[in-house]
């Protein structure tokens, strides 16, 4: 039993069961906004009435990508379809403002900080996104979006030649200082979505292709010389990492991937708790969305190093308390608690992909050794 609430609030779901559950959630399920102005667009949080209060494009990406990686169970006019309405939303989003916004309030104004500012992580989810589903034939990438996410991504190639994390509307604003307003080794992820979109979309300006690379390579030296405190960066970071794969870096990679990843697994308390912060003393809820990243990652890191795998029981630990999370309709909160007071989109998606990744698979031609298509 948990120091914090006891589990059996929410009885575990099977894990082939939650796993179906949650990806009838994320496609019939209010995570996808269907009517109005923005139909199409992706909520990032949902109140338990189903209402959204912002869709952005970050998580449009995520979802292009999940719907990608779903592709690989078996393609659906489904699947195609709410990767169709996404991309038209991007288009209106893209539309409505230059620069766009980072994220759009629905039913209410918000001076959000982060609308001050366009993101490159942001932007590289959607590029990955668009390539992700156009490979699936989910959809023919619009040349018009891509050009425009392009166009903004170049705004953030900075004098070095590497990607800024993010760039102000109106140059003396202040941001917060915290990782996503600096660079550091979770723009990884950033890079490598970046690369992985050259190879299938056209119209990529070649300073952009530039910058991802430069960006990717000092990425590896942020990860591996000044890790992030926060472990929610610090998996972005490796998952940029192992996302490619096929990169002349990536056996080498490995060694210090694993030895990160086995420092924050030791983190893990008796609960299978992943603390949000590594700096010791450090107090703050204990997130879904970090333990899913966590576990996907320990799962690419057993397919590779099948003969030094990250610890077996720590891994089934965290699966155990993922899969408790996943609610009968399909939904996961945020945070480790017994009643969300809303339900998590990006969380979701996290877990239905770690909860299959638990599952061995049987392919002829292991898909974790070209793109595992980590959402």
């Amino acid at each position: 039993m948990s120091a914090r609430f006891s589990f059996a609030t929410r009885p575990a779901q099977p894990l082939s069961r939650a796993d179906g559950t949650i990806a009838q959630w994320l496609l019939t399920g209010p995570a996808q906004v269907r009517a109005g102005t923005h139909s199409g667009g992706i909520a990032g949080c949902v109140a338990p009435d189903g209402s959204a209060k912002y869709v952005y494009p970050e998580i449009a990406g995520y979802y292009l990508q999940w719907l990608s990686w779903r592709a690989r169970f078996g393609n659906s006019p489904a699947l195609a379809d709410r990767a169709a309405a996404v991309q038209a939303w991007l288009s209106v989003w893209l539309a409505a403002a230059d620069p766009p916004l980072t994220r759009v309030h629905l039913s209410e104004t918000d001076d959000d900080w982060r609308n001050h500012a366009v993101f490159c992580f942001d932007l590289a989810m959607v590029l990955r996104g668009l390539a992700a589903a156009a490979r699936a034939r989910l959809l023919v990438a619009d040349a018009s979006v891509v050009a425009g996410v392009a166009r903004q991504l170049e705004r953030l190639v900075a004098a070095d030649g590497l990607f800024d994390a993010c760039v102000m509307h109106t140059a003396g604003d202040a941001l917060p200082e915290c990782w996503s307003t600096r660079r550091g080794g979770f723009l990884a992820k950033a890079a490598a979505g970046i690369i992985t979109a050259t190879r299938t979309l056209s119209g990529i300006p070649a300073a952009v292709e530039r910058a991802a690379a430069a960006t990717f390579a000092e990425s590896l030296r942020w990860t591996f010389e000044t890790p992030h405190a926060e472990a929610h960066p610090l998996l972005y970071a490796l998952e940029g990492i192992m996302a490619l794969p096929r990169d002349a870096r990536f056996a080498d990679s490995l060694v210090a991937v694993a030895g990160q990843f086995d420092a924050l697994l030791a983190r893990a308390d008796a609960d299978g708790h992943i603390p949000e912060s590594l700096t010791a003393g450090s107090t703050g809820p204990v997130r879904v969305d970090v333990i899913a990243q966590t576990l996907r990652i320990g799962y690419l890191l057993h397919a590779h190093r099948p003969q030094q795998p990250p610890d077996r029981v720590a891994l089934a630990r965290l699966r155990q308390v993922v899969a408790r999370q996943v609610d009968a309709t399909g939904a996961v909160g945020f945070a480790l608690t017994p009643s969300p007071a809303q339900w998590n989109v990006w969380a979701a998606m996290f877990t239905d992909q770690a909860l299959a990744f638990a599952v061995p698979a049987r392919d002829p031609i292991p898909w974790w050794r070209s793109d595992p298509l980590l959402v």
